[in-house]
């Protein structure tokens, strides 16, 4: 046994070369599913600290349904005998002059002490002083900054910051384990800042008796526990968190799938060694266990270091999460995570694991072939392509088994993910087929190019299904992924451009940031301006349907009737009237997610209580997956007693003669009141910056999984220069030169990338339309509409061309240096 085992490992120090690919291979793959699963599950958790560290000891929060509360209300909670301690909080954001949104909380620091203790104790305790707290207390710009913060811009205790809502003087700062720009303020100054005077945006609590108090603030008021409130936060990255999920899965999947690759060349390699051992008398059980020796090094080999790269890959991938979850819902700064052995025992695992798996099928059949037959070394053409014709009834039932899970996937999204594996893999298991049909083209194809050598190459490709089937499998497996990937991105940012054309006509738009409010007097002010054709008057909130977390929109319906033309999933504009007469509009995203559509009733939380309205109409939106409800301004301010206006859309009609002018009155008014403005294009320029934010992540994959693809078909075109010593001596004795012995090597690698790039058109735009229709339908609940375009099938097939010729260049520089001393040899 021990014999036969260290012959087989000795294998692998003579073919350094091909055990570098393999290692590299196995390490790639495993590093793209570590790193992608680590960074999410970092991510993920962050938020939960964040939530936490802002709760404090608050079981509870009581608020409006929509809109800041009248600070009144305050005595009635002191005197409710099932509150333990309570604390007002002013909740809002400030911009830095860099651009940044800096959270500011504003607090009563006496009453706030019972709720956010750790808070109290680090700001005026351990490291306050009597005269920081008056300060604090005292003066109008005094403020607590978070550690993290401050260090980033360079800022001590004593130093001013400017804000857009003016200068403010740091007096200490203290730790903060969300990583979120977080200041806090007096309460009472933060209500001068910002214009609330009287009142608080809502009031945490610390109740003995939850039951009792809910019963006696039902009407007019949402109370929410703090397990409710970071379930809500969780749920609005539901969505999300499925696609990361599925991220690192197809991760995974190429992952394991290049394993399997590079550990089928291992066994298929060693046929002619395993058959001569045979002969020499070792025994099958010798054989099969010498062989997953073998595998199980290089599983752990390249597993452990593909953990050990997936910890770097892992600090690049929070990074972008931190950015795209801060752009869509709410800010994060999670750390990258740090060195665990955790990374290299899970790296080790996948290694492992896929090494098995990718060696059982060809090392059971190896067991079963007679020595003598095993001793030639090669499977012939015959028996390749009646293998081929048995695995593609197999990829034909996984397919169908995928049609299956995807007439599934409306009860959980889950069955679409399913539905997505099953349809590559059983697209890559009729590989074998799609070689055998395109065989004869493939050889005039190549003769074209490279004559006779190109011939030859055609020849080698179609004589070795064993190894080349699975390596452009492997290959056309990450080049869909990016056709895929590719083709959903630029579907959805047409989609998106297409949703900002039709819905975000205003030719100004003023006070569009989530710091700045628009005051009632500057609205009423530019109402008066001659040549405005309509103003409408936006007001966005969160409020809680069926205890889910959605968004409510006050609008202006005549402005908007007028002046856009929303993409509805029935009717057209005539749908406004009825928004006019009380009625409301519901994103597509919120009937697909509650079940709800025009006709329907919804039930709202208003300051007196229930409020029953009809839905008139759906329309398409992609502002928020979690479901959107329009309103008509003033019936809004029915319900919920909520003025505030967070921006205005001016439009002015395209006809009038002096448009320029009235946008030039329309803006200096703005300046005036210290209120950003922003043009039509610069709102969509925005809007696009943080759509191409949110998919890096995405882009991200689409190279791994490229980089992954390259280490299975240079290991492919390794092995078979490996295995074809005798041949090269053939080619010599016919008068090859080592030019053209080497141009049959690049032609072989340009044959195998050409292959796999023409099976990616058909398997990339189905995983596309799989991705729009069934995964992003089921997990956002909006519609990405399919806009086919060539970048995608461009960009792929150049990384394909270059990835081909890369990957023949060792092969090709082994063959120029070895090439003239090849004879044939007598077997």
């Amino acid at each position: 046994m021990k014999i036969v085992t260290k012959s087989f490992l000795r294998y692998l120090l003579r073919r350094r070369s091909l055990s570098i690919l393999q290692l590299m291979g196995i390490a790639c793959g495993v590093a793209a599913a570590v790193g992608m699963a680590f960074s999410s599950q970092t991510a993920l958790s962050g938020f939960s600290q964040a939530v936490e560290f802002l709760k404090g000891r608050a079981t509870h929060t009581i608020k409006r349904p929509a809109g800041p509360m009248d600070e009144n209300i305050l005595t009635r909670i002191m005197r409710d005998p099932a509150v333990e301690a309570f604390s007002p909080v002013i909740d809002r954001r400030v911009r830095l002059p860099e651009g940044e949104l800096i959270r500011l909380l504003g607090v009563d620091p006496f009453l706030d002490r019972a709720v956010r203790p750790a808070f109290a104790r680090v700001s005026f305790t351990e490291r306050g002083s009597l005269k920081d707290a008056l300060s604090f207390l005292l003066d109008d710009k005094s403020i607590f900054m978070g550690a993290r913060l401050a260090g980033k811009l360079n800022l001590h205790p004593g130093d001013e910051v400017k804000t857009s809502r003016g200068t403010f003087h740091i007096i200490s700062t203290f730790p903060n384990p969300s990583g979120e720009p977080l200041i806090f303020m007096d309460i009472a100054k933060a209500q001068e800042i910002f214009s609330l005077r009287g009142e608080v945006d809502y009031v945490d609590l610390i109740l003995k008796d939850p039951k009792e108090f809910r019963a006696r603030w039902s009407q007019g008021f949402v109370i929410e526990s703090s397990r409710q409130h970071k379930a809500a936060l969780g749920d609005m990255l539901k969505a999300f968190r499925l696609n990361l999920e599925a991220l690192s899965l197809l991760a995974l999947f190429v992952g394991i799938f290049l394993v399997y690759n590079t550990a089928m060349f291992a066994v298929i390699s060693r046929r002619r060694d395993a058959g001569i051992l045979r002969s020499l008398g070792a025994t099958r059980a010798e054989i099969v266990v010498a062989f997953f020796a073998e595998l199980l090094l290089l599983g752990m080999l390249g597993g452990g270091l593909g953990g050990t790269l997936g910890y770097f890959l892992s600090r690049f991938l929070t990074a972008l999460l931190n950015t795209t979850i801060s752009s869509l819902y709410f800010f994060l700064q999670t750390t990258p995570p740090g060195w665990s052995w955790s990374l290299i025992f899970y790296g080790v695992f996948l290694g492992c694991g896929a090494s098995l798996l990718g060696g059982i099928f060809p090392l059971l059949e190896l067991v079963r072939t007679d020595p003598v037959k095993a001793m030639q070394g090669r499977i012939a053409s015959s028996e390749g392509k009646a293998r081929a014709w048995k695995v593609a009834l197999v990829g034909l039932a996984v397919l169908a088994l995928s049609l299956v899970l995807f007439s599934l996937s409306s009860t959980h999204v889950y069955f679409g993910f399913g539905g997505a594996f099953c349809f590559l893999i059983g697209m890559s298991l009729l590989t074998g087929i799609a070689l055998i049909v395109l065989g004869p083209l493939l050889r005039q194809l190549l003769g074209y190019l490279g004559g006779l050598p190109g011939k030859v190459a055609a020849g080698n490709i179609q004589r070795n299904l064993g190894r080349t089937a699975v390596a452009v499998a492997a290959f056309m497996v990450a080049l869909s992924m990016s056709v895929g990937l590719g083709s959903m991105i630029g579907s959805f940012r047409q989609s998106l451009l297409w949703w900002m054309d039709s819905q975000l006509k205003g030719d100004l738009y003023i006070a569009p940031s989530a710091e700045v409010e628009v005051p009632e007097k500057f609205y009423e002010e530019i109402q008066f301006v001659e040549g405005i054709g309509g103003i409408d008057t936006y007001r966005n909130v969160q409020i809680l349907y069926q205890g889910v977390p959605i968004r409510i929109s006050a609008v202006n319906p005549e402005t908007l009737q007028k002046f856009t033309r929303f993409g509805w999933l029935q009717g057209g504009n005539e749908n406004w009237d009825k928004v006019k007469k009380g009625a409301v509009i519901v994103s597509e995203s919120f009937y697909r997610r509650f079940g709800l559509g025009a006709g329907d009733s919804i039930i709202l939380e208003g300051i007196k209580g229930q409020v029953e309205l009809r839905i008139a109409a759906i329309f398409y939106d992609y502002t928020t997956e979690h479901g959107l409800i329009m309103i008509d301004r003033s019936n809004y301010m029915k319900i919920f007693g909520d003025r505030t206006v967070d921006s205005l859309a001016v439009f002015i009609d395209p006809k009038n003669a002096s448009r320029r002018k009235v946008i030039a009155e329309v803006r200096n008014k703005a300046l005036k009141w210290k209120l950003p403005v922003v043009t039509q294009e610069e709102l969509h320029g925005n809007i696009l910056r943080v759509f191409d934010t949110t998919f890096a992540v995405t882009r991200s994959m689409r190279i791994l999984a490229v980089i992954v693809a390259f280490f299975g078909i240079a290991g492919a075109i390794l092995v078979l220069f490996l295995e074809r010593q005798r041949e090269f001596g053939i080619y010599r004795a016919l008068g090859f030169s080592a030019p053209q012995v080497a141009y049959v090597t690049l032609m072989e690698g340009l044959g195998m990338g050409l292959l796999s790039f023409l099976l990616c058109i058909g398997v990339g735009t189905g995983l596309s339309l799989v991705l729009i229709r069934v995964i992003n339908l089921h997990s956002f609940n909006w519609t990405i509409f399919y806009y086919p375009a060539w970048e995608p099938y461009g960009v792929t097939a150049g990384t394909a061309f270059l990835a081909s010729i890369g990957a023949s260049v060792y092969p090709i520089w082994k063959i120029w240096r070895t090439y003239p001393q090849m004879q044939i040899r007598e077997e």
